[in-house]
């Protein structure tokens, strides 16, 4: 029997050329979109702080817009026209507090943190050294990218905005009646939003993705606070005294225990018992820390 014999060409190494071809150029792209899914995460995680940031400022700055003689919103004015307008002075703005974002938690590692952040109006001189593509342009190349806003809503979600309601009654020597009470603010609940447009400028990425314009990371945190406006002793006082009817009535009449003065002097003296008195407690000098004495080496 004769053999015959193929007369194709040898096609020895084609198979396995032809794989690393198409594996090199997958792995590649697979590569570059590992590190790149790397680079948005981080930006992810940034926003999410940046949105935790203005929800917790606003706890402890008012918007700019609620400022000024008996201004501000719900009890935010309640508190204003019963304790004074200096309450309603700490402000900051949401354009300030996004320049903050901007230069605290966006700029490269390191950074010192200034109080002239809130008026920077600028992107930082350095970014976060993974906010870029792998052709080196920055993620975010305009303040107008960043956007952060914050609002202050009732909870609960009432029209009532104050509580001053009576939660006690007693009776005073007069024969009357007060109703003890607090105004506490029911405005608490503080959410800021942040978004984050990065990449939409980036030629490297959209030669790789037809059609790429860039991504939005977008996230709102919720803050329940009690927000009461830090404004000194004298106006913690007035506030409290709504709540202690000794401070208000006579509740006691004073002949009942003055005549007991025979056998406590004190009473009736500077250092009498006051009824109703409301003082910050203060700790006394003989009561502060003292370190022991060093030994005798």
């Amino acid at each position: 029997m004769k053999q015959i014999r193929s007369k194709g060409k040898p096609q020895s190494g084609q198979a396995i050329v032809e794989m690393l071809v198409a594996t090199t150029f997958v792995m590649s792209v697979l590569f570059l979109a590992v590190a790149m899914l790397g680079k948005f995460n981080d930006v992810r995680n940034k926003t999410l702080m940046g949105s935790r940031y203005v929800a917790w400022e606003r706890t402890v700055w008012l918007d700019s817009s609620t400022t000024g003689p008996n201004s501000g919103t719900g009890s935010d004015q309640d508190w204003a026209s019963r304790y004074g307008d200096p309450a309603m002075t700490v402000s900051k703005s949401d354009a300030e507090l996004k320049s903050e974002f901007l230069q605290r938690i966006m700029s490269a590692n390191g950074t010192a943190i200034l109080s002239s952040d809130r008026h920077t109006t600028q992107l930082p001189a350095a970014q976060q050294a993974m906010w870029s593509d792998y052709g080196g342009t920055p993620f975010v190349n305009s303040t107008s990218n960043v956007v952060a806003s914050t609002s202050t809503s009732d909870d609960p979600s009432t029209a009532v905005t104050t509580n001053t309601s009576s939660f006690g009654k007693v009776q005073a020597v007069s024969g009357g009646t007060y109703a003890a009470s607090m105004n506490l603010p029911t405005h608490n609940m503080q959410s800021g939003s942040l978004s984050v447009t990065v990449a939409n400028n980036s030629q490297a990425l959209k030669s790789l993705l037809n059609g790429f314009s860039g991504l939005t990371f977008h996230d709102t945190n919720v803050l329940l606070t009690n927000t009461w406006l830090a404004d000194g002793s004298t106006k913690a006082k007035k506030q409290f005294a709504q709540a202690v009817p000794a401070s208000n009535v006579t509740l006691v009449d004073p002949s009942l225990y003055m005549r007991m003065q025979k056998y406590a002097p004190e009473i009736g003296t500077t250092a009498q018992i006051e009824f109703g008195r409301i003082q910050q407690d203060v700790v006394p000098n003989n009561r502060t820390y003292q370190p022991p004495p060093q030994s005798a080496q």
